[in-house]
């Protein structure tokens, strides 16, 4: 494929912070990036490099950014899909848009021209397809009352919009921003279904380690000032680290042996040593460097310690057919549930449901308008809100993790200095003392993260605990969550997150509450029914309307024609092609079921994705075999 762009040399510092160091990749025109890297490393930044918002600073050699200009017609341009909804204009004024004329928020160059009268432009450059494509996208995310203003639009809905907006977008380069957060299950599928058909180029910054997997082709992770690039989807590049840290770890220990002789001849005085080697000394110094730096690219764990209040009640909230309503809204009715010591909820559900309301009820923050709620006596709930309502932006860590002391107590009984317990959050000791209003929301949230966790709790609730986190304090967080002995709520759309920390699903729908005591793989199986059920009867309902307008005297209608001879060639093949298809998909998994996955490397890792590959492409040929055969059929 074409290369789109190539950046070198990127050189960038946020005050003392260096962000890149010489950094330098190719996109190519078929990239579907996954961008990896812990929070405050530079993804955000690395997008509006591309988009132009950002100009790297100056350096030796200087920054380049090659632009492909329409070789094998191919032309960089790229498009900035923002994480919120930029609700000012682009010279930071409020405005107050609707969904509808929001689109010119992105198009300023094609609102300039609507305001000086010349809409016949429009034609020429495309606009009204552009429009027609926003809208069209805005219904396929359920959006259709365009007039509606953004102020009266739920975080979930602004969201639909940015989706419209990345999708109906003519760039050849697509730069999405975490754009599942605040969406819900239904919508990230979705946008998942609509990413794999993609046929620009695209950069993803997301959490959702089940959508990196499912869409990306390649990966980025930057890490130390630099991008790694690596062919293959996020599960591939899972099995490269995990193989690549064997081999550190070995490299690393033949390394410590090396350098605890060399570091014993190096002590010795020179009449022991002898003559003192010069490249003996150069390589203890390499050795010490390459221990270095094979150290600092090692992953490093999170310390989080949830601490169990020992509580030895087992039930800690029972309702009894609550509901509640709001300005005579109802939310939900006669729901009757048990929450368990041990158990592990995830609370699930489209947004406006009422997920947080439910959450609120438990805690005691509301109160049902029918029915009974219990919680046990005494119980002690720690919330993890989404919104960060406890983070005071002019304090600092010290003084909000601290309160005025430097060591800190932990739930276990053990003391810890402040310091090394910040650090052990993935935060640099000289972050310690900046002012919370410059962390990045993803900092926050793991501040508040670090904060929570002093706590001792019975019942731990957190709302959307995800959003704005990387990936590597995501995979520590769920490590911690699943060892955690007390129980649980998680409100969340990461599917891989509550498949991985759950024990129990809690769904919320048509204001009634449907419980899967087996877990989220049991509630996988339901809501792939339910959007099923869902699908057929929009299908059914269109084809109603359809056929209600089709002209009953038409007498050639699609039923009445005669297959051709051909046809009725192609009606016999048919079985016998299906046969050997479904042999030839069997033969595929048990390839696939064979293989020794404990031991997978590269070229492995590129032989199962092959596989897959044949596999996939098999399994739709079948699919359009059978349809044809009932095609078929129906006319014979």
């Amino acid at each position: 494929m074409s290369i789109l762009c190539t950046l070198k040399n990127i050189q960038l510092t946020f005050g003392t912070k260096e962000i890149f160091k010489n950094a330098t990749f190719t996109i190519h025109s078929d990239a579907k990036i996954g961008l990896l890297g812990l929070n405050g490393q530079g993804k955000s930044s690395l997008l509006k490099i591309l988009a132009g918002e950002i100009e790297p600073d100056p350096s030796t050699p200087a920054f380049q950014f090659d632009k492909s200009k329409g070789e094998d017609n191919i032309k960089y341009n790229c498009f900035y899909i923002p994480q919120e909804l930029p609700l000012e204009d682009i010279d930071g004024n409020k405005q107050e848009y609707t969904i509808q004329n929001y689109f010119f928020r992105f198009y300023p160059e094609f609102d300039r021209i609507q305001k000086s009268g010349d809409v016949d432009l429009f034609q020429d450059l495309g606009v009204w397809d552009l429009i027609a494509g926003y809208e069209s996208y805005l219904k396929y995310f359920g959006l259709t009352d365009l007039d509606t203003k953004l102020s009266d639009l739920s975080g979930g809905e602004q969201k639909k919009i940015l989706l419209s907006l990345g999708f109906s977008a003519k760039s050849s380069l697509i730069l999405w921003d975490e754009p599942t957060n605040h969406l819900d299950l239904e919508t990230i599928k979705l946008f998942e279904e609509r990413l794999k058909s993609e046929k620009a180029a695209f950069i993803l910054i997301s959490h959702d380690r089940h959508l990196l997997s499912s869409v990306t082709n390649q990966i980025f992770h930057i890490a130390l000032g630099t991008i790694v690039s690596f062919k293959g989807n996020y599960l591939d590049y899972l099995v490269h680290l995990e193989n690549q840290e064997e081999a550190n770890r070995k490299l690393i220990s033949k390394l410590k042996n090396s350098l605890t002789r060399e570091t014993a001849w190096m002590r010795q005085g020179i009449k022991a040593r002898g003559t003192r080697s010069k490249k003996r000394v150069e390589n203890y110094l390499d050795l010490k460097s390459t221990i270095t730096t094979l150290k600092s690219r090692a992953r490093k764990e999170l310390s989080l310690h949830i601490a169990n209040s020992g509580r030895k009640t087992k039930c800690l909230v029972n309702c009894q057919n609550i509901s509640f309503s709001y300005d005579d809204k109802s939310i939900f009715k006669n729901i009757t549930l048990a929450l368990n010591k041990g158990d592990k909820i995830g609370l699930m559900g489209i947004n406006g449901v009422g997920k947080t309301t439910l959450v609120k009820l438990i805690i005691g923050e509301e109160y049902p308008t029918e029915g009974l709620l219990k919680r046990a006596d005494d119980l002690k709930i720690y919330y993890f809100s989404q919104m960060r309502k406890e983070l005071d932006g002019d304090l600092t860590p010290a003084q909000f993790l601290g309160e005025g002391n430097d060591q800190l107590s932990l739930p276990d009984g053990r003391t810890r200095h402040i310091a090394a317990y910040f650090e052990s959050f993935l935060f640099k000791k000289d972050q310690l003392h900046r002012p919370i209003n410059t962390f990045s929301g993803g900092e926050k949230n793991r501040l508040q993260l670090a904060k929570n966790l002093l706590n001792k709790a019975d019942l731990w609730v957190f709302d959307e605990p995800t959003n704005d986190l990387d990936l590597e304090t995501l995979q520590i967080l769920e490590k911690t969550l699943t060892e955690f002995k007390g129980s649980l709520i998680l409100i969340s759309h990461d599917r891989s997150f509550l498949s991985n920390v759950t024990n129990k699903i809690w769904l919320l729908k048509n204001q009634t509450l449907e419980g899967f005591e087996a877990g989220y793989e049991q509630a996988e199986a339901f809501l792939e029914a339910s959007s099923y059920e869902r699908l057929l009867t929009e299908n059914e309902e269109e084809s109603t309307k359809n056929n209600n307008a089709v002209d009953l005297n038409v007498s050639t209608s699609c039923s009445q024609l005669k297959l051709s001879y051909n046809e009725k060639k192609q009606l016999k093949k048919l079985p016998s092609l299906i046969t050997s298809l479904e042999k030839i998909i069997e033969g595929l998994e048990n390839e696939l079921s064979n293989i020794d996955y404990s031991n997978s490397n590269k070229e492995q890792v590129k032989t199962i994705r092959g596989i897959d590959m044949d596999k996939h492409k098999a399994e739709d040929q079948l699919l359009s075999y059978y349809e044809e055969l009932e095609a078929l059929k129906a006319r014979a």
